[in-house]
């Protein structure tokens, strides 16, 4: 008669214990390739990353095009460069490359004169631009598909008034940074092709400083 104890044990194995330590190797590998096989789905299942999205290896092929956009970077390690129309966009190499990403939501104070408010809520002006000797201010409205704000003088009793080139355009505020920087002080209503509604007005003309004038007496002796 065995006694509770002895009944109370697990059978004896019959495996040696060389055949034991090989089944527990056996074991031990087979989880290792279920845990390497799970870890392999989880990367491929990962977007790829910006740089291996564009082919990009080296610093000797710096340009790529990915969904008809150009991009351009000095390495895998660098920022990628995303050219537009507009601007230039600056994406985290690697990081995969989304068409729409976060949103930021940019508030445009405009005063009541259609004017854009700066940081400290002054009217924007382009500094040192001026026509027929009225500041230059940015406008409220932007030229349709683009960033760019249309320019408008104004004159000492707040009137408004559009430059427009030789085409009937109306210009926008980057074209005038670029005739103020071509002028001598600013002024660009000298340049010829451009048109302003204050040009037909009896707007006393500016660009003459009267006291810079030497006074003639032209009267007879």
């Amino acid at each position: 008669m065995k006694n509770e104890d002895e009944l109370n044990q697990p059978p004896e194995s019959s495996q040696s214990p060389a055949d034991q330590q090989l089944d527990q190797q056996s074991g031990q590998q087979s989880k290792d390739q279920d845990s390497h096989q799970a870890n392999q789905h989880s990367v491929s299942n990962e977007p790829e990353s910006l740089v291996d999205e564009l082919g990009i290896y080296d610093i000797y092929e710096p340009m790529a095009d990915l969904n008809g956009k150009i991009f351009c970077t000095a390495g895998r390690d660098t920022p990628v460069a995303e050219f537009s129309d507009e601007y230039l966009i600056m994406h985290p190499p690697q990081l995969p490359f989304y068409e729409t990403g976060p949103e930021e939501e940019i508030v445009l104070l405009v005063d009541d004169r259609g004017i854009v408010l700066n940081e400290l809520g002054e009217a924007k002006k382009i500094p040192t631009a001026k026509y027929r000797g009225y500041p230059i201010y940015y406008f409220g409205e932007q030229k349709e598909g683009t960033l760019k704000h249309y320019a408008a003088v104004m004159t000492e009793n707040e009137n408004l008034f559009f430059i427009f080139d030789d085409t009937g355009e109306r210009l926008t505020t980057d074209a005038i940074y670029k005739l103020r920087n071509k002028s001598v002080n600013g002024e660009i209503s000298k340049f010829p092709g451009l048109h302003c509604d204050l040009d037909d007005t009896s707007v006393e003309d500016d660009r003459i400083d009267a006291s810079t004038m030497v006074e003639t007496d032209f009267s007879p002796n």
